[in-house]
């Protein structure tokens, strides 16, 4: 019987070592997902070779990041666009408030000017029988309020301005139309001189001259004017002047020729208020001829006024563009 039992105890005991054999093997079949991960990694490969159905397969997938690519690029296009879109319409709103308010000066200034010689020959025509000539000295003085606010006004500021008013041309252009529109304030200031002398001279009785307020201070300007324009052309347009001179005249032109052109509205308002006290009967109760002679005055004022200040402004003042700079290293002057 004792060996019976020992029979039985040894199979117990190999069942029982079977069992944790079985056991302890339990755990590898865990391992079986781990196989299938690893043999997934290739997975790509294997399909490549298979038919055509994979290579195909296998081509579009290689077609779609580069689909995805040119979309990203085309939707990128719009997008630039857009922002230069938006940088252009910033540079336009950012604009220089100075240049703005220059213009806006600049505009106004010419407004006034060309009221101011439309008043002037409603006025001497309305009132005053319009223009004549030599035959009829009362008419033929009418030109000199209408010429001298043409030339000796109106394009002698407009001349003052022409650098600033035009700041993108080149200097050299700005110089000569400077001394052009000078020229043409000349001819219509010599005209108007002549036509006041033949209306004082050739009436019966002769009307002395150049005993007025008015005249003397019209004739310096016209004096001063001269010489300016005389000493202007020499420095400035004739050759072989040194540049130590330029510099050295500079101020002295751009003062001397403000003080001309102040002087004038000066003279310009004396003869204005002349003419309508010798001439409107009544000027003391204001009729039409009153008023408008009035408010020509007012204009002569503000249009001096806005000149001396675009002129005189630093904020303002011309900024040299590269073809001044090109010009002046080639010939050495400018």
């Amino acid at each position: 019987m004792s060996k019976d039992m020992d029979v039985e105890q040894a199979a117990q005991a190999t069942k029982t070592t079977t069992t944790s054999i079985e056991v302890k093997a339990e755990p590898v079949a865990v391992a079986e997902p781990i196989t299938t991960t690893i043999v997934a990694v290739p997975a790509p490969t294997v399909t490549a070779t298979n038919g055509d159905s994979s290579s195909k397969a296998v081509e579009e997938q290689k077609q779609q990041p580069a689909t995805a690519i040119t979309t990203t690029a085309e939707q990128v296009q719009p997008s630039v666009a857009t922002v230069e879109s938006t940088a252009n319409k910033g540079n336009k709103s950012n604009m220089d408030p100075t240049l703005i308010n220059f213009k806006v000066l600049y505009v106004l200034t010419q407004l006034c000017g060309l009221t101011m010689i439309v008043l002037v020959g409603t006025w001497i025509g309305q009132h005053f029988g319009g223009l004549g000539g030599t035959d009829n000295p009362k008419q033929e003085f009418n030109w000199h309020p209408l010429f001298m606010t043409i030339g000796f006004i109106y394009l002698y500021g407009n001349s003052i301005l022409i650098y600033r008013g035009f700041r993108t041309t080149r200097k050299k252009t700005l110089k000569l139309t400077h001394a052009g529109i000078h020229m043409a304030a000349f001819v219509l200031t010599v005209i108007a001189l002549k036509t006041v002398f033949d209306s004082h001279n050739l009436v019966d009785p002769p009307i002395p001259n150049m005993y007025s307020l008015h005249s003397w201070l019209g004739l310096s300007a016209v004096i001063i004017f001269c010489l300016q324009y005389v000493a202007g052309f020499m420095a400035f347009l004739v050759p072989g002047m040194r540049e130590n001179y330029k510099i050295a005249l500079m101020p002295l032109h751009i003062y001397f020729g403000l003080f001309g052109f102040v002087l004038a509205i000066a003279s310009a308002v004396m003869g204005l208020t002349e003419k309508a006290i010798f001439a409107i009967p009544n000027y003391s109760t204001l009729p039409a001829a009153g008023v408008l002679a009035n408010i020509i005055g007012v204009l002569y004022v503000v249009f001096g006024a806005l000149v001396v200040y675009l002129a005189t402004e630093p904020s303002y003042k011309r900024k040299a563009i590269p073809e001044d700079t090109a010009l002046l290293s080639a010939n050495g002057t400018e």
